[in-house]
C-alpha cells in the first residue's frame, strides 16, 4: 500500500472541502491533457490534409457498402415476400439457406 493513499484518506475525512478541491485540480489538469491532444491531432491534420483525406474516403467508403448492404437485404425481404400469398412462407431462403417447414 503507497503511504500517499493512506495520507490522502486521512486528509480526506479530516478535510473533505480540501480533498474535494484536490480532486477537481486533479480533473481539471486532466481535461487540459485532453485538450492538448485534441489541438495536437487537429495540428497533424492540418499540417498533412492527406491523412484526413484518407480518413474521409475511408468512412465513406464504409457508409456505401453499410447502405448496400441494408439495401440488398431490404430488396431481398421485399422481393420474396411480395410474390406470395399473405401466410404463405416463401420457398426460397438466402443464398447458401434451405427453409424447412415444421408442421
Amino acid at each position: 500500500m503507497d503511504p500517499s493513499d493512506d495520507t490522502q484518506e486521512r486528509s480526506a475525512t479530516a478535510d473533505p472541502l480540501g480533498a474535494g478541491l484536490e480532486q477537481f485540480q486533479r480533473a481539471a489538469l486532466d481535461a487540459v491533457q485532453a485538450a492538448r491532444a485534441v489541438l495536437d491531432a487537429a495540428e497533424s491534420v492540418i499540417r498533412e490534409p492527406a491523412a484526413i483525406e484518407a480518413l474521409v474516403n475511408t468512412v465513406t467508403a464504409m457508409a456505401r457498402t453499410a447502405t448496400e448492404s441494408v439495401a440488398g437485404l431490404a430488396a431481398g425481404m421485399t422481393a420474396s415476400g411480395a410474390t406470395k400469398e399473405p401466410g404463405e412462407v416463401p420457398d426460397d431462403g438466402p443464398a447458401g439457406y434451405e427453409r424447412i417447414s415444421v408442421d
